[in-house]
C-alpha cells in the first residue's frame, strides 16, 4: 500500500504541464527564501533595531490586505497562467532594484522597504494563483499529492535558501544574493510558457461572469465551518510566525552568537522537518480524518516551540524548530485538499485569494507585535507567545463538529449546493 502511495509522485509528474509549473514555481520560491533572508540581515546590520525587523515584516506582509483581493479578481478574469506569468517578470525586474542601487552606492533603508512592500503587494497571486491553477494541471484523482509538492516546494526552499543565503551573505553581500533571486523569477516566466490545462475551458457564459464577485468568496468562507474555522485557526498560526521570524534572527545572533550563518542554518532545520513531513503526508493513507489532523498538528506546532527553554543550545534550537517544521508542513497540504473539495472552479482565484489574504494578514501584525514588546518583555517571552498562539487554536478548532469530521463530512456536503 506504501510504495502504492509514494507512485503518485510519479504519476504526478507525468503531467507535463505541471511539471513545469512545480519546477518554476519551486525555483521561485527558492529564491524568495534567499531574499527573504538577506533582506532581513540587511535590516538587521544597517539598524542593528528589533523595531526595524518588525517593520521589514509589516512591509513584507501589510500590502497582502490590499493586493490580495485585487489577486483574485485578476486571477478570475484574466487566468491564473498570465497573470502569474506577468507577476512573475514584473517582481524579477522590482527585486533587481536592491542590488542595482546597492552597486551604484544609492542605497538606502528606506528602498528596502519599498521593494518588501511591493513584494507584498503582488505575494498573494502565485500563492493563491497556484491552487486554483494545480486543478486543471493533474487529474482530480492526484490532488493531495500535487497539494503535497506544493508544500514540498516551500520546504525543499527553506531547507537549501536561508542556509545558502546566509553563507553567501558573508563572502557576496546580501544585496547580491538578490541576483539569484531575479533570476528565478525570469526562468518561472519562460516555464509557465509551457504550461496548459489538460482540458481546455469553454467560452464563459453569463452565469459564469457572474460568479465573479467577492460577496459570493465571502458568503462561502461564512457560510462552510471548515473553510471559517481553518482561516481562523491559520491566522493565528500566521500571528505566531510573524512573532517568531523577528526574534529569531536576534535569538540566532545576540543569544547562540552565530550570525547570519546561523540564523539560515536554522530556518534551514525548520524547513527540513517540513520537508520530511510533506513527503509522508503525500505518500502515506492516514485513517484519522483531515480535520482532526489538522486541529493535532497545529497544537504540536505551537508545543514544539516550548523545548527551546531546555536550554539555550544550537542542538536544542534546532530540534525544537524541526519538529515544528514537521507539524506545521501538513496544515497546508490538508486543508487545500479539503478546500478543493469545497470551493466552485469558477470561485477558485477569488475564495483562495480571500482565504489566503486573511491568513497572511496576522503575519504583519506579529511582526509589529514583536518588533514593539520584544525590548521590553525579552526573548524567552517572545517564544512562549509564539507558541501560545499558534497551539491554542489547534485544541479549539477539534471542537468545531465539521472540522473535526473533515473529509468524512464532504461526503455528506458533496452533494448539496455550496454558493
Amino acid at each position: 500500500m506504501k510504495n502504492l502511495q509514494f507512485d503518485n509522485y510519479r504519476q504526478v509528474f507525468g503531467f507535463k504541464s505541471f511539471r513545469f509549473f512545480w519546477l518554476g514555481f519551486t525555483l521561485s520560491v527558492l529564491g524568495d527564501t534567499m531574499t527573504r533572508v538577506a533582506l532581513t540581515w540587511m535590516v538587521w546590520e544597517l539598524t542593528g533595531s528589533a523595531q526595524a525587523l518588525g517593520w521589514l515584516a509589516f512591509a513584507y506582509t501589510a500590502p497582502v490586505l490590499f493586493g490580495g483581493l485585487v489577486a483574485g479578481w485578476l486571477l478570475d478574469r484574466f487566468g491564473q497562467r498570465k497573470v502569474i506569468f506577468v507577476d512573475s517578470l514584473l517582481r524579477g525586474v522590482v527585486v533587481a532594484i536592491i542590488p542595482l542601487l546597492n552597486a551604484w552606492g544609492q542605497l538606502a533603508l528606506w528602498h528596502i522597504y519599498l521593494v518588501a512592500a511591493i513584494y507584498g503587494s503582488l505575494f498573494m497571486i502565485p500563492l493563491a494563483g497556484g491552487p486554483a491553477l494545480v486543478p486543471t494541471l493533474v487529474s482530480k484523482g492526484h490532488l493531495s499529492t500535487a497539494n503535497a509538492l506544493e508544500t514540498l516546494t516551500f520546504t525543499l526552499s527553506g531547507v537549501i535558501g536561508p542556509p545558502v543565503a546566509g553563507l553567501l551573505i558573508a563572502r557576496i553581500t546580501a544585496a547580491n544574493v538578490l541576483v539569484l533571486d531575479v533570476v528565478s523569477y525570469f526562468a518561472f516566466a519562460l516555464l509557465l510558457l509551457g504550461v496548459r490545462p489538460l482540458v481546455e475551458k469553454a467560452p464563459q457564459t453569463q452565469v459564469a461572469k457572474q460568479s465573479y464577485r467577492l460577496g459570493d468568496a465571502v458568503h462561502l468562507l461564512r457560510k462552510n465551518n471548515i473553510l471559517l474555522s481553518t482561516t481562523l485557526m491559520f491566522m493565528a498560526a500566521n500571528l505566531g510566525i510573524g512573532l517568531m521570524f523577528v526574534w529569531l534572527p536576534i535569538y540566532s545572533d545576540q543569544v547562540l552568537g552565530g550570525g547570519s550563518e546561523m540564523f539560515g542554518i536554522l530556518l534551514g532545520f525548520l524547513a527540513a522537518g517540513e520537508v520530511i513531513s510533506a513527503i509522508l503526508v503525500g505518500s502515506l493513507a492516514i485513517s484519522v480524518s483531515l480535520g482532526t489532523l489538522i486541529c493535532m498538528a497545529q497544537f504540536l506546532a505551537g508545543t514544539s516551540l516550548g523545548l527551546m527553554f531546555l536550554g539555550r543550545t544550537n542542538w536544542i534550537t534546532a530540534t525544537s524548530l524541526v519538529l515544528f517544521g514537521i507539524f506545521s508542513a501538513p496544515l497546508t497540504v490538508w486543508a487545500q485538499t479539503l478546500r478543493m473539495q469545497i470551493i466552485p472552479e469558477t470561485l477558485r482565484g477569488r475564495t483562495f485569494a480571500l482565504l489566503r489574504t486573511l491568513m497572511q494578514s496576522t503575519n504583519p501584525i506579529g511582526g509589529i507585535v514583536a518588533g514593539t514588546l520584544l525590548p521590553v518583555l525579552g526573548i524567552p517571552a517572545m517564544i512562549a507567545l509564539s507558541g501560545f498562539v499558534i497551539g491554542v487554536p489547534g485544541l479549539l478548532g477539534y471542537r468545531v463538529k465539521e472540522l473535526r469530521l473533515g473529509d468524512d463530512q464532504q461526503k455528506h456536503l458533496q452533494s448539496e449546493p455550496i454558493v
